[in-house]
């Protein structure tokens, strides 16, 4: 696996990056922005570490966690669009050093971004929806919007089921399947064999769909 480097970009749901930005706003230019306070605010403690390494690398934080004063360029009430833009086009600049935008769909941009910051498939599916996000908000064009609207989304992987698709199967249970949820993953193996019963198959999806309703209930909480 792949060691993350410190200039790893942000891969923190867009929930819990959203909640960090909009609590930076009550604070001054030079204030430290404490762990503590992110999850008085109800980021997950284990979120607290990759959201303060989010915001030093947007620049919003020193290397002391204090802040440098662009956080008020996502001021809520009175977003600076402009100031974003230089601000994703600094933080980013390894890729837009690299890449010739727009590109001609979404699916080239996320490949190219894997590789320019070497990557993980695991870390990209959360690293990248934020980049694209992020340049959406601030007016940086990613893909070509005449060929936007006619792209085909990339496929999943056959393991890999979104938050908001429930995927019932009797018959193809050869591989384990993983429901992704705001940047949680949980990978539940169903053990069918000639001997199991319909009993203990209806048991193994209630316990499943319990799974997916607690990860869910979680990420709505601390997410």
């Amino acid at each position: 696996m792949r060691k993350k480097t410190s200039n790893t970009p942000p891969y923190v749901p867009r929930k819990g990056l959203h909640a960090v930005l909009d609590f930076a706003q009550r604070l001054k230019t030079g204030d430290q922005l404490l762990r503590e306070d992110l999850h008085k605010r109800g980021v997950s403690a284990h979120w607290t570490y990759p959201a303060l390494a989010s915001l030093r690398f947007l620049g919003l934080l020193d290397a002391s966690d204090h802040l440098t004063g662009l956080h008020i360029a996502y001021d809520p009430e009175n977003p600076d669009k402009s100031a974003q833009k230089t601000i994703i086009r600094k933080a980013y600049h390894e890729f837009f050093s690299q890449v010739d935008i727009p590109l001609s769909n979404l699916q080239s941009a996320r490949e190219r971004f894997m590789k320019i910051y070497d990557l993980s498939e695991r870390v990209t599916n959360s690293a990248f929806p934020i980049f694209a996000y992020l340049t959406e908000e601030a007016g940086i064009q990613l893909v070509d919007s005449e060929r936007k609207g006619t792209e085909s989304k990339p496929e999943l992987r056959p393991d890999i089921i979104d938050e908001d698709k429930v995927v019932s199967s009797s018959t193809n249970l050869e591989y384990p399947v993983q429901i992704r949820h705001l940047g949680y993953q949980v990978v539940i193996n169903l053990q069918v064999t000639k001997f199991t019963s319909e009993k203990d198959l209806m048991k193994m999806i209630r316990t499943a769909n319990r799974a997916v309703h607690l990860m869910k209930k979680a990420g709505d909480k601390y997410g």
